[in-house]
């Protein structure tokens, strides 16, 4: 939901963006959020991760 320019987020996307500090890789994020065992959430981590670069949200260097 979208109000006065804010974006409600879920706590796993909270979670991810709060690692989105520069100290992290992509694949930092994705496996501290995801870990190694679960495919399907690492791979919705990814997703998220490039729909926020695509918004302007993340920009990576």
């Amino acid at each position: 939901m979208t109000h006065s320019g804010r974006v409600r987020l879920n706590a796993t996307a909270a979670a991810i963006l709060a690692l989105c500090d520069g100290t992290c890789t992509r694949a930092e994020i994705v496996t501290r959020v995801a870990g190694m065992a679960d495919p399907l959430l690492a791979a919705d981590v990814q997703a998220f991760l490039e729909a926020a670069r695509r918004s302007g949200w993340l920009v990576e260097r």
